[in-house]
């Protein structure tokens, strides 16, 4: 009777032992599967891709029917102050009257009412002031010199010539107020006023596109500074039903800005016809009206 007892009490341990075993291993199975999903979810928001989806989505990519592109928006900056309006005016003498009230005499003003008290002590006592020395310069002497030079100075006027001929080809209009490059380019079969705008080739991002566009429209005179990398506006559109196809179907337009900072642009490549620096209302006589409501926002935010 003991052997069988002995070979039960065995096998029952044996098989505790092995459940306790298999119960591990499922959790510790469970705790690798666990993992990879939860490094999966953070390759998916630190934007790293793994093998599978990066070809899932490559193949989206490619059978996208949108065109990417990139344009840029060009600001010249007012190069004058703009005209003060009645309330300004009036603030700015206000301002004037309080600085003269409540500032500290300057050292000319101090200099002007000392030689004031000299020439009263001297002339008291008989002094002639004749026999001064010539060349001693007087603080009221120095004022006469910056009347005269005052009267010689004539400020340049707020209209140019580009104004009084409305050419909208030159820089040097409307100089109290920002200007934006407008180019009438080749899209399709027919030439259309936009922002200088192009493809997407491939290895390139946005911003390079966008910098090369503005390269191929505009010329290698044109001097710009982009105010970043990312893209601040958009627009999307649809091709005319005749160029229209099941993997052609329109264009995605991304927007950069940049600022003008010298030269000027001469009509080059990519079908550029025409050119033109334009004020935002200027803007509705060359732009359609959606294309307008979408550049108008983030064109006059800056």
């Amino acid at each position: 009777m003991a052997a069988p007892l002995v070979r039960n009490a065995f096998f029952m341990s044996t098989n505790r032992l092995a459940k306790t075993a298999l119960i591990a291993s499922s959790h510790a199975h469970k705790g690798l599967l666990q993992n990879a999903v939860a490094a999966q979810m953070r390759c998916c928001v630190c934007g790293i891709n793994t093998g599978p989806a990066e070809s899932e989505e490559s193949s989206r990519d490619e059978q996208s029917p949108w065109t990417l592109m990139s344009a840029v928006c060009v600001v010249r900056r007012p190069l004058i102050m703009a005209e003060m309006s009645d309330v300004e005016r009036r603030y700015k003498a206000h301002l004037e009257q309080l600085h003269l009230e409540t500032s500290v005499l300057s050292d000319h003003e101090l200099q002007l009412i000392e030689e004031k008290v000299k020439l009263q002590q001297r002339r008291s006592r008989g002094y002639d002031d004749d026999d001064e020395d010539g060349s001693l310069l007087l603080a009221a002497d120095k004022e006469d010199q910056a009347a005269d030079k005052f009267q010689e100075f004539q400020p340049a006027d707020r209209l140019t010539e580009a104004d009084m001929e409305n050419d909208r080809s030159s820089q040097l209009r409307k100089l109290d107020v920002p200007l934006y490059l407008l180019v009438k380019q080749k899209l399709g079969d027919k030439a259309v006023w936009v922002m200088p705008q192009g493809s997407l080739q491939e290895g390139e991002t946005l911003r390079q596109t966008a910098e090369r566009i503005l390269l191929t429209c505009c010329g290698t005179h044109l001097r710009t500074t982009f105010y970043g990398n990312a893209p601040c506006g958009f627009y999307k559109y649809k091709y005319p039903r005749t160029m229209r196809s099941e993997n052609n179907v329109g264009a995605k337009v991304f927007f950069f800005k940049a600022e003008l900072a010298g030269g000027d642009v001469e009509c080059s490549s990519e079908g550029v016809e025409e050119f033109a620096w334009v004020t935002p209302e200027e803007m509705k006589e060359y732009l359609p009206q959606k294309y307008l409501d979408s550049v108008l926002p983030f064109a006059t935010c800056l």
